[in-house]
């Protein structure tokens, strides 16, 4: 690490200080008769496309209609020091004021959690929210944050998304006990908080075992006034299946790529993969050119913004969640999966039978799954679904319909922040 670059990561933490005592001079509050404020940390250079800012932000966004005002805590890197600093949107406060470096190092990992400790310290002190709710995953800024509430004797709520703490534990192989001791920690600070959100009931139940007695469940959902059936489907060609999300990872596109060209060799040339997204594009588009599928294959980009998401989503005619085999996936619920039911598509995945988005398909007749990484079980899958086109018709109807339902996030929004009421009133 050279001198420059230790001089220029002290200067940025310097400049981070400046900022927060800045800022209330700078800014109005979002709301000129409020009294009362709401901070929010997410572990993102804020706003960014993805499922967890669009769960957090839709939280946000309720509180805001509620009249409070609002921040949301992010962060930044050296990757990312354009996104540093302050700024509004939508009526919301937006501090990318938190430093972290990325790595799965031990050391790294204190060093985010020092930083983020005394950075959200800072920031609760000069603020004085009257709540604040942290999302986890990730765990070394978060698990920062979250310290700082509880050492501010603060009222908090934990948002919890993933399952981080073991994978942290799974992926690491040299720094296990480690991250075994970070899990003991943060379950210490978990009790403490005045509400644990869960999104899967699974994670609620492993978080009741561990010893956290104030558990909510908040399902992840999709918005069924943003995402929505088209009227009528484009004449197309082509038979499309749409993959929305982050590219790579535990994300096996290559598996998909795999059973495209199965398919291929089997004489079904008309079916293509739509990409939406970011990550290691190319790669995958690569490897497409590698087995010949080129053709088969489209990247159309990464979309920040919801309508045209939502508009390519709903001219595909099935959605795709390709999980690798890794059993902590069992537990999941990804937010593509309610993006593309959200917008009457049926659902191909490849998930353990006993998983919870397994069960969710077939327990509603809402699309097909097959075993993580089984390329030709897969290609099966994807030819049921295109030869049976009143199958792939009702299952979107009936996709559509469960969302609407049970999986609205803008009416999860509106009952969590009730939720987050009651205990604001309560601890008063």
């Amino acid at each position: 690490m050279s001198k420059n670059w230790m001089l220029k990561l002290v200067w940025q933490l310097l400049s981070i200080h400046k900022e927060i005592f800045a800022f209330p001079d700078q800014a109005t509050t979002t709301r000129p008769d409020s009294s009362v404020r709401i901070i929010l940390f997410l572990d993102n250079s804020l706003p960014t496309p993805g499922a967890p800012w669009t769960r957090i932000s839709s939280f946000a966004k309720a509180f805001v209609a509620k009249r409070y005002d609002v921040d949301i805590i992010g962060i930044f890197s050296p990757k990312s020091l354009k996104e540093k600093g302050v700024k509004q949107l939508s009526n919301m406060n937006i501090l990318n004021l938190v430093f972290k470096l990325s790595s799965n190092n031990p050391l790294l990992f204190l060093f985010n959690l020092v930083v983020s400790l005394i950075t959200s310290t800072i920031i609760l002190v000069v603020r004085r929210p009257r709540i604040a709710i942290v999302s986890f995953p990730n765990g070394d800024s978060s698990l920062g944050f979250l310290i700082a509430c509880t050492v501010l004797r603060m009222k908090v709520v934990i948002d919890y998304r993933d399952e981080w703490e073991d994978q942290l534990i799974c992926a690491s192989k040299l720094s296990k006990k480690f991250y075994v001791l970070i899990k003991k920690v943060s379950i210490m600070f978990y009790r403490r908080a005045c509400l644990v959100a869960a999104v899967t009931k699974p994670f609620a139940k492993a978080l009741a075992k561990r010893g956290v007695m104030n558990i909510v469940y908040v399902p992840n959902g999709a918005s069924c006034s943003s995402f929505k059936p088209l009227n009528r489907k484009p004449g197309k060609e082509f038979f499309t299946i749409v993959y929305s999300g982050g590219v790579g990872d535990y994300y096996r596109l290559d598996v998909v790529i795999k059973s495209l060209k199965v398919l291929a060799d089997r004489g079904l040339n008309k079916i293509r993969l739509w990409m939406v997204g970011r990550g290691a594009i190319d790669s995958v588009l690569k490897y497409a050119r590698q087995l010949g599928v080129q053709d088969m294959v489209a990247y159309l980009g990464n979309k920040s913004n919801v309508q045209d998401l939502s508009k390519i989503i709903a001219e595909a005619d099935a959605g795709i969640v390709p999980y690798d085999g890794n059993p902590l996936w069992m537990n999941t619920l990804p937010a593509k999966f309610f993006e593309y039911c959200a917008c009457g598509l049926p659902i191909i995945a490849t998930a353990y039978k006993d998983s919870i988005l397994a069960k969710l398909i077939y327990g509603n007749g809402i699309g097909l799954t097959t075993n993580p990484m089984d390329v030709n079980g897969l290609a099966d899958a994807i030819e049921k679904m295109f030869g049976d086109k009143e199958f792939r018709v009702n299952a979107g109807k009936t996709a559509r319909t469960l969302i609407e339902q049970h999986f609205d996030r803008d009416r999860i929004s509106d009952e969590f922040v009730k939720i987050v009421c009651k205990i604001m009133n309560a601890h008063s």
